[in-house]
C-alpha cells in the first residue's frame, strides 16, 4: 500500500513538473522568463521548455500593433499662436526584454515622448505652416520618437492620424480678422 502511494505521489510530481516546463506561447505575444528573479529571456510564440521552480514567466506582451492615442494638448507655435493637436501611434514591441525593463510603463513613455516631440516641432513653426504641413510634422515626428524609443524596445509608426486646429479663440480671431478683410475689400 505505501509503495503504491509512493508511485502515485512520483507520478503526481512528474506530471505536475512536466507540465510546469513545458509552456506553450500563442502566436502574437512573447512572454518573458526569469530564473531566480536574474537572468531575463524570452519565448517566442509556439511550444518553449523552461526549468520549472527555477524559471517563471513574469511577463506577457502582445507583439501585435499596439495603438496609442495621444490626447489633445495646447501647443504654442512660433508666432505665440496657440493651437490644438492630438496624434494616434501605431506602435508594436520589437524587443520584449527592453520594453519590461527599460521603463516601467512603455505605452506611457511613448506616448509622453510623442507629446513633448509634438510641442517642440510645432514650436518652432508659425501657424501657417503648422496648419498646411501636416505630413512634414509626422514625418519630423517619425523621426524624434524612433530616435529616442531606441532603448525602449518599442518600434513603429507615430502619428498616423493626426489633428492639428486653432483654438477656439484663435478661430474667432481668425474668423474676426477674415470678416474685416472682406470689409476692407468691398469698400
Amino acid at each position: 500500500m505505501s509503495s503504491l502511494f509512493s508511485s502515485v505521489a512520483v507520478f503526481v510530481f512528474v506530471a505536475v513538473t512536466i507540465a510546469k516546463g513545458v509552456r506553450i506561447v500563442p502566436q502574437g505575444e512573447e512572454w518573458i522568463v526569469e530564473r531566480a528573479r536574474q537572468v531575463p529571456r524570452h519565448l517566442a510564440p509556439g511550444l518553449n521548455i523552461i526549468i520549472p521552480y527555477f524559471d517563471q514567466v513574469r511577463y506577457k506582451l502582445t507583439t501585435k500593433d499596439i495603438i496609442l492615442d495621444v490626447q489633445e494638448q495646447e501647443v504654442i507655435t512660433k508666432d505665440n499662436a496657440v493651437i490644438l493637436t492630438n496624434a494616434i501611434a501605431f506602435i508594436k514591441i520589437t524587443d520584449p526584454i527592453k520594453a519590461v525593463y527599460g521603463v516601467t510603463d512603455f505605452s506611457e513613455a511613448i506616448r509622453n515622448m510623442i507629446m513633448t516631440t509634438l510641442r517642440s516641432i510645432i514650436g518652432d513653426m508659425t501657424l501657417d505652416e503648422a496648419l498646411s504641413n501636416r505630413d512634414k510634422i509626422k514625418a519630423r515626428l517619425r523621426e524624434g520618437v524612433a530616435d529616442e524609443a531606441i532603448g525602449l524596445g518599442p518600434d513603429g509608426e507615430v502619428g498616423r492620424d493626426q489633428d492639428i486646429n486653432p483654438s477656439e479663440s484663435m478661430q474667432k480671431a481668425m474668423e474676426a480678422q477674415a470678416s474685416a478683410e472682406r470689409e476692407r475689400k468691398r469698400w
